[in-house]
């Protein structure tokens, strides 16, 4: 072999070293990058699991608290009734006029179901959010998913609310 013959081979020989050690580089970069980001997210877990385990006794409470006070499920007839009943007597304390009532089909979500009712409620501003602060206690297990609340044309002093009411109630056991 000639000098430049051996300095033409010295030459590839570094060339296809670099070009291996870049592409090796290159990998070992993106294989990085993999391992931080799935460390920073397990951190990040486990971080949040902590922070739950440290609430566990306060998620107990509200658990024992909501199997000992929120309604059974028996019937719905029964279920209808009582969100109805209670609509009705909260209005009559807050002097609220429910013009419209329907009842409609029922929601249900894992170990819960909720009776549903459509309503138009007039009044004046103030007792009508009385009325929907009252309505909305915890332990009524009320939840207002849709609402509108629009000026009475007729009655500049009043209020119409159409709204959506849902109780809801524990499903027994199976």
């Amino acid at each position: 072999m000639t000098a430049n013959e051996q300095r033409l081979a010295l030459g590839l020989g570094l060339v296809l070293i670099g070009g291996i050690a870049f592409i090796g580089l290159t990998k070992l970069k993106s294989w990085k990058s993999r391992v931080d980001t799935h460390a920073m997210e397990m951190e990040s877990r486990r971080a949040e699991a902590d922070e739950l385990l440290s609430q566990q006794d306060f998620w107990n409470q509200r658990s024992t608290w909501l199997i000992e006070k929120q309604p059974l499920y028996t019937k719905a007839g029964e279920a209808s009734t009582s969100i109805l009943n209670l609509v009705d007597e909260l209005a009559a304390k807050n002097g609220v006029k429910i013009t419209q009532k329907q009842l409609t089909e029922a929601s249900e979500r894992v170990g819960l179901t909720s009776a549903n009712v459509t309503l138009e409620v007039r009044g004046e501003m103030k007792p009508v959010l009385t009325w929907l602060y009252e309505l909305q206690q915890p332990g009524n297990f009320i939840g207002i998913p849709a609402m509108t609340v629009t000026p009475n044309e007729e009655d500049t002093a009043e209020v119409i609310v159409n709204m959506n009411v849902q109780k809801w109630f524990r499903l027994p056991p199976s």
